[in-house]
């Protein structure tokens, strides 16, 4: 009896264990999004801030282009982080990021900013003013990649 408790919960930690290890590498891998989809992070040290609070609204409205240019959402407040698929929210989680994701990508110095990354995976804009869904769409819509996947569009189309 006691030996199958033991096993009982050895099962169990183990399963927590995967599960816990699963999600935390998904969330901090942006490399697991290259090819796959353009990346926009808004990260602030203040919730409350104005600019964050305007920069998370200019978006809410525009998931139907977000979708269409292959677009996931990672919100960061100080350590922690909002990951939002547009295409699939079975995909989205939250948690804390990672130190890569600190030390690779993020600005410590900032207190706002928000950084798009391509499809290549390489930072294509970072800027501390708030940017609008127009200049975001304008600025994708001018990638190779982005023309290239219009105009396989139009072919099926």
């Amino acid at each position: 009896m006691k030996q199958n408790k033991t096993v009982l919960i050895s099962g169990i930690i183990i399963m927590m264990m995967i599960c816990f290890s699963f999600m935390d590498t998904y969330a901090q891998d942006l490399e697991k999004h290259q090819w796959e989809n353009r990346v926009l992070i808004i990260k602030t040290l203040d919730k409350t801030s104005k600019k964050y609070q305007k920069q998370v609204k200019e978006f809410q409205n525009s998931i139907e282009g977000l979708i269409d240019r292959k677009f996931v959402l990672y919100k960061i407040i100080k350590n922690d982080f909002t990951l939002i698929n547009y295409k699939d929210s079975i995909l989205n989680t939250s948690g804390k990021i990672s130190k890569k994701l600190t030390t690779k990508t993020l600005n410590k110095k900032e207190s706002f900013e928000i950084i798009l990354i391509g499809l290549d995976g390489q930072i294509k804009l970072r800027q501390v003013e708030v940017l609008t869904k127009e200049d975001l769409f304008k600025i994708v819509d001018a990638m190779p990649m982005r023309k290239n996947e219009l105009k396989q569009n139009k072919l099926k189309n």
